[in-house]
């Protein structure tokens, strides 16, 4: 008899919450950020976030935004050229030729700052990371729960 409650209770308790596993899963705009990968054919992190996210928005029918943020201004023109080709090319691969690509570049604020800036700003559902910017410590996992105002989804290494 106690389990049959159990039951009912969880069963109308996930009825009521469908609603906001509705929003959870309704995601019709993606940010990807591209913390300090200086490599201008992109670190495996990077690649892999970007294949994620192209897979994501393809299943919800979503658009993607990619803002690369770094500290450091000093890159070669050369090595600049090139890595935003092959963000375009990765994005291509996944079936995205037209998305959003914006660049925050020697802002002196914290990455996860200018995270949390541009998902308010543009109204993200979603933010698409990998763990390797955390495990690099070029972000701060706290300060990016406390400044990005949608789920983040924190991408394995």
């Amino acid at each position: 008899m106690m389990v049959h409650f159990v039951r009912a209770q969880a069963q109308s308790q996930s009825a009521s919450d469908g609603v906001a596993v509705a929003g959870v899963t309704n995601f019709k705009s993606v940010l990807l950020p591209i913390i300090m990968d200086r490599n201008p054919y992109l670190s495996e992190a990077t690649r892999q976030a970007a294949a994620s996210t192209t897979a994501l928005a393809t299943k919800f029918g979503a658009e993607i935004t990619v803002v690369v943020i770094d500290e450091d201004s000093s890159e070669s023109k050369e090595d600049h050229d090139t890595r935003m080709k092959n963000i375009r090319w990765h994005l291509s691969e996944g079936g995205f030729a037209e998305f959003k690509l914006m660049e925050r570049i020697g802002e002196g604020k914290r990455p996860a700052v200018v995270i949390g800036e541009v998902a308010d700003d543009m109204n993200m559902d979603l933010v698409v990371l990998s763990m390797d910017a955390v495990h690099a410590k070029h972000i701060d996992s706290n300060l990016l729960a406390e400044f990005v105002p949608c789920p983040v989804l924190l991408l394995p290494l």
